[in-house]
């Protein structure tokens, strides 16, 4: 069984739902950071993540989106309830500057656990917080590439605009 990360229990979940440069989102935050960020409602997974919060509507200020999806600065995130193998992996993809990327097998090093590339894999399906942590910075080594949900187009975008920018103007 997967061990969870532990921390005090959360009191509150504020979520909204807002609007992006690629549709709308729904984003849920605790007082330490965010806590989910989906296309879809994402309060089942917040209920398994955090059973003693109460989730409440709430003006969460997503600005921290757009400028993310341009290699950005990321905001806080809140780790709690999810492996302690996804969070050191979400942790160590959020190092990747923009307009670069790591392999699964990379990030398995990063994380000390080499070998795993493919469970860094699977953590990668699974993370709800994108963009707060650029899942699309992570390829496959047999070619540099691979699929990322069901919007790979969306993910060759974002890796393109953040090379353009950080690359090839510099950082």
């Amino acid at each position: 069984m997967a061990q969870r990360s532990r921390a005090a229990p959360v009191a509150t979940l504020r979520f909204a739902r807002v609007e992006t440069s690629i549709g709308p989102m729904w984003v849920a935050e605790t007082d330490a950071g965010v806590a989910a960020v989906s296309r879809s409602e994402p309060f089942e997974a917040l209920r398994r993540r955090f059973p003693a919060a109460s989730l409440e509507p709430g003006e969460n200020d997503a600005s921290w989106i757009e400028s993310a999806l341009l290699g950005g600065p990321l905001p806080p995130i809140d780790l709690r309830g999810l492996s302690a193998f996804d969070a050191r992996v979400y942790e160590a993809v959020r190092g990747v500057p923009a307009g670069e990327t790591v392999t699964y097998g990379e990030v398995a090093a990063l994380i000390g656990s080499p070998g795993s590339g493919r469970a860094v894999g699977g953590a990668m399906s699974r993370c709800p917080l994108f963009p707060a942590v650029p899942c699309h910075r992570v390829v496959r080594a047999s070619d540099g590439w691979s699929g990322w949900g069901a919007d790979s187009a969306l993910k060759r975008r974002l890796l393109q605009a953040e090379r353009r920018r950080y690359v090839t103007e510099g950082r």
